[in-house]
């Protein structure tokens, strides 16, 4: 609680609430708004004439009179999606749940790449249920997919239906399927709607205790005996910073590894600890608000990661926390006791200044961006900052811990002081509320981030990676990379490729070319040889080195408009090893036939010699090939000045410049490649991609000057948003494929352990999922028509997650036995661990004088399998950083941010209203859809439908007309309001199968009500690839 005077106490959820703000928010009651402080003010002030008590209702009615002012608003107990939810009264919520939207996931072979994989949920499995808006969570034990939508049953004994689960903690097999069916029995037979699934559990329709008797007692003795490891080791587990934290740096460490610091090796059991146990430690560090922080976006077979804090920056966090204490003390003293002498008095005046002279160039706005510069003479004096030493820098990191980084659950106490800093700056009178959202403006107008970040990159953190403020990472410092370098360790064994052209093609702006493909005819006039020439880096780069340690902390190159970050140092990768005459490559060679049959392959070291570069354009029109992939839309917008295209650093061939015979080539390699496509295809592979907005910005004509570690900026990045758009030839995709296949039976042949991709879920519904993808979902793809979330999800709940593992197996959405990546070594790292084992084993073939095949020995290997499995996990979870914030949440804040700059500042044409296609329905919480500009997903609540359809009416496939009502960067959130009904959907049961017990992905979410309770899901967004730059 924050003590406001020195008799009253106001709670933090209303001191986070500006007192200007009377705005009417989702489901809030409104309460008279009056001049004096409504806790001073009581009934006793309305007695009536005389002195003689009035009854109550008179003496209210009288008040009433007395007091016609405006509503203010009061924080509601159901907060609205994405914002901070009342705990206060209600400890446990769990009938509503937050909703966030998949995106199409077809990009070549980048299928799921940012699927979760920690919830492929069987019956029988038990989860937690936990909430970001609730301190105690709830168990609830899966019971099957049927009728398109998944099915549990909480240790509350209440039923809930919905798409999928995102959970931290789960028991595998916690009940046999056989002991669920009395429940499965009382449920609602045959194919429902969401609609009407949810009035079900809005009535409590649930099966009886009764019946669930022996689940719930089941699931309350687990509780219990996590209870008593829990007390039994209390004061460890309530001290575990000691015992884990690092003086200065951050630790990454999964829920299976701190267990292993915490608890007694007697409780480690059969090679693991038990799941009451795990569960035990599971519990303890999530109550702890400041230590640990549980990546959610980042988990992987095993466990979740937890980020835990260090002790440094702790220290901090309770340092500002008693600075604001005392300050709030002070100021709730008599006026000759100020706080002059505190020091967040003189940060506040400090601040203050900066924040003027920003809003003499920006407007302040409530989106999570500034307005657009106004300062028209780029030469302007940088501003200068006074800060002091120590205070006033800890208390800036503290706001970057909770308005960036946000590091503090939605429930926590800390949530408080920043939003009681703000409050003391007396400059943010405009603001709804006083929460992250508003501090990280706070953070634009001191200059402590530029107005345009992407507040992506501080939720989506590297491990043991640096976040640089203004752009980019901080990875250890190389030094001298040259040193690092060694000799080609394949020379003796290189082959020139004489006499063969190899093709690279790729955009005129991409400079690390890592990959090339080329012809070479046979004896036989049916049979080629394909070769596929891979930059090799590998070969003179040593597994276990400081570079190698650098690229594998972010393991794949970003290219996040404004912050493009190389996964190697660019005097490395693309200035050395980029594919070029007399440059080494590593090729991979197959044998094909004209219709597409793989007949022998074979993996070469090698140097190039003639390269020809073109970009995938040139080679259509060259070999005059129509590439037909399905148009959702040619919507493009742009703001601001579009520099004009550079020239391209390297030269490049036109298809008036190609020869005859080099034409002949290029038409051969795209019908082999098309023929093994077929083939593929006829397995099961995904035909195609499905577009996505994507945007780029421009900083050319940005002056940005740094002073002392502050920014000073003038003007504002440009932003173009279009459709992605794959190359107008399949020529290199299809070539690309047919590498990472080569790469993973040559390895296998040899038992090499590699990182392949497995999808080992949709091997067991691949008779399902052949025939829902043949009949339902690809005929749409081909005609252009987007699947809806229901048939998407359908498809991803039959597929499963995608797997690294060094154990091959058969990957359904490429259509082969066995995958791996093998044509990138300078933008992801995995591909690199491909090489160095590849070429280990050429220099052991090479010194044996014979062939590896059947091999089983891994002493030459630089990582063994053992090894390997260890680091998979983790590699893993950095791809997903790294394509989160490229391909998802990353750079859709950047098409946020150009919608906001259209709509608040006017610097685009943007229409004024929307179509709102509605894809679900929270109950009476919300209703989420997709507007017809940039496919953007919104959110209309009960208050914003202006009478226009009551929410019960609302279906799944309605189409209204819309305007914007509030667009918030930081929150990722458009709210609209409603126009009319453009297009009333029939009620209908979903898409699907009759009936299926399929795990569903983790990346699906539940829907449903339950009496009295909420729940907010966390879910893991999945993004379609967008092309590689």
């Amino acid at each position: 609680m924050l003590r406001t005077s020195s008799r009253a106490y106001v709670c933090w959820r209303c001191a986070s609430q500006s007192p200007a703000s009377y705005s009417v928010k989702s489901e809030a009651r409104l309460l008279p708004r009056v001049q004096r402080l409504i806790w001073r003010r009581n009934l006793a002030t309305a007695t009536g004439r005389g002195t003689q008590k009035l009854p109550i209702r008179d003496r209210l009615r009288i008040w009433e009179q007395e007091n016609p002012n405006d509503s203010q608003t009061i924080l509601s107990d159901f907060a609205g999606i994405g914002e901070l939810a009342n705990n206060i009264t209600r400890p446990q919520n769990v009938s509503m749940a937050s909703f966030d939207s998949s995106s199409p996931l077809f990009d070549g072979d980048e299928l799921g790449d940012l699927r979760a994989e920690d919830a492929n949920l069987k019956p029988g499995d038990m989860v937690e249920l936990s909430s970001e808006s609730s301190r105690r969570p709830m168990m609830a034990i899966y019971l099957g997919r049927f009728h398109g939508y998944e099915h549990y049953y909480t240790s509350s004994g209440k039923w809930f239906s919905g798409m999928g689960v995102k959970t931290l903690f789960v028991v595998n097999n916690f009940v046999e399927p056989s002991e669920l069916q009395p429940v499965i029995d009382e449920l609602p037979s045959g194919e429902t709607s969401l609609e009407t699934l949810n009035i079900l559990q809005d009535l409590d329709h649930s099966p009886s205790r009764e019946t669930g008797a022996e689940l719930l007692r089941k699931m309350l003795n687990f509780s219990h005996e996590a209870e008593a490891v829990y007390q039994e080791h209390a004061g460890t587990l309530d001290a575990s910073s000691s015992f884990i934290g690092d003086p200065v740096k951050h630790r990454y460490l999964t829920l299976h590894e701190i267990a292993q610091l915490l608890l007694p090796k007697n409780r480690f059991k059969n090679g693991k600890f038990p799941p009451e146990a795990l569960y035990a430690v599971h519990r303890a560090l999530m109550q702890d608000e400041v230590f640990f922080r549980p990546l959610k976006q980042t988990g992987h077979r095993r466990s979740y990661l937890f980020e835990i804090s260090p002790l440094s920056e702790v220290r901090v966090v309770q340092r500002v926390e008693s600075m604001i204490r005392e300050y709030i003390d002070r100021i709730a003293q008599p006026p000759n006791n100020k706080a002059a002498d505190s020091p967040v008095l003189g940060f506040i005046e400090r601040a203050r200044e900066l924040i003027d002279q920003s809003r003499r160039n920006r407007e302040w706005s409530g989106t999570g961006i500034l307005g657009p510069s106004s300062a028209t003479n780029s030469s302007l004096a940088p501003v200068k900052h006074k800060w002091s030493v120590e205070t006033d820098v800890e208390l800036l990191q503290f706001m970057e811990l909770w308005a960036s980084y946000q590091k503090f659950p939605s429930y926590s106490r800390l949530q408080c002081y920043g939003s009681a800093i703000l409050r003391a700056l007396d400059r943010y009178q405009e603001a709804e509320t006083l929460s992250a959202s508003t501090g990280w403006t706070f953070l634009q107008e001191i200059g402590w981030i530029p107005s345009w970040e992407i507040p992506a990159r501080y939720n989506i953190r590297f491990p043991g990676v640096e976040i640089q403020r203004g752009g980019g990472y901080i990875r250890p410092s190389l030094g001298d990379t040259d040193r690092h370098i060694k000799g080609d360790s394949l020379s003796p064994m290189r082959k020139t490729w004489e006499g063969l052209t190899a093709y690279c093609i790729d955009s005129e702006t991409t400079t690390d070319i890592d990959d090339a493909v080329s012809l070479e005819r046979t004896s036989d006039p049916d049979r080629f040889w394909i070769h596929i020439h891979v930059a090799d880096p590998a070969s003179s780069i040593l597994a276990k080195t400081q570079i190698a340690k650098f690229a594998e902390l972010i393991p794949e190159t970003i290219y996040l408009p404004g912050h493009f970050e190389r996964m190697l140092p660019t005097n490395i990768g693309s200035e050395k090893f980029s594919l070029a005459p007399d440059r080494p490559c590593l090729t991979f060679s197959a044998l094909v036939s004209k219709d597409g049959v793989l007949k022998d392959y074979k993996i070469t070291p090698g140097i190039l010699k003639d390269v020809v570069y073109m970009t995938g354009e040139d080679v259509a029109t060259a070999i005059e090939e129509i590439r037909e992939d399905p148009l959702v839309s040619e919507m493009k917008m742009s703001l601001g000045p579009i520099p004009m295209a550079k020239a391209p650093a390297r030269q490049m061939t036109r298809p008036q410049d190609l020869n005859p015979n080099q034409k002949d080539e290029l038409v051969l390699l795209s019908e082999l490649g098309k023929a093994i496509q077929a083939i593929r295809l006829r397995q099961g592979a995904t035909p195609f991609f499905q577009p996505r907005p994507e945007a780029q910005a421009h900083f050319d004509h940005i002056p940005e000057r740094n002073l002392d570690n502050f920014l000073s900026l003038v003007s504002d990045p440009s932003i173009q948003i279009g459709y992605s758009q794959r190359t107008a030839t399949d020529l290199v995709e299809n070539a690309m494929k047919l590498c990472g296949e080569i790469a993973a039976r040559w390895c296998y042949q040899r038992g090499i352990p590699i990182p392949y991709r497995t999808q080992p879920h949709a091997v067991k519904n691949m008779e399902e999922l052949q025939q829902y993808a043949r009949d339902v979902y690809y005929p749409m793809l081909m005609k252009g028509i987007r699947p809806d979330e229901s048939q998407f999800r359908h498809l991803r709940a039959l597929m499963g997650s995608d797997e690294i593992t060094t154990v091959p197996g058969p990957n359904f959405t490429l259509g082969v036995d066995m995958y791996t990546k093998a044509t990138s070594p300078l933008r992801r790292f995995s591909d690199l661990i491909v090489h160095w084992q590849i070429e280990a084993a050429l220099r052991e073939e090479h010194r044996r004088g014979a062939s590896l095949v059947g091999n089983k020995d891994q002493d030459f290997l630089p990582f063994a399998r053992d090894q390997l499995d260890r680091m998979l996990p983790m590699i893993r979870v950095r791809e997903k950083q790294a394509r989160a914030l490229t391909r998802g949440i990353g750079g859709d804040q950047w098409i946020l941010q150009a919608l906001v700059r259209a709509w608040r500042f006017g610097e685009a044409p943007l229409p004024e209203t929307f179509r709102f296609t509605v894809y679900h329905v929270m109950n009476r919480r919300a209703v989420q859809g997709r507007l017809d500009w940039f496919e953007r997903p919104a959110i209309l609540r009960p208050e914003e439908l202006n009478g226009v359809v009551r929410m019960a009416d609302i279906r799944i496939g309605d189409i209204y007309e819309v305007k914007l009502r509030d667009v918030n960067v930081h929150a990722n959130r458009i709210l609209v309001e409603a126009i009319k009904i453009i297009e009333k959907a029939e009620p209908e049961a979903p898409r699907g199968l009759e009936a299926s017990s399929t795990p569903a992905s983790s990346s699906e979410t539940v829907s449903g009500r339950e009496a009295e309770t909420e729940l907010d899901l966390e879910i893991d967004g999945l993004t379609q690839a967008s092309p590689t730059p």
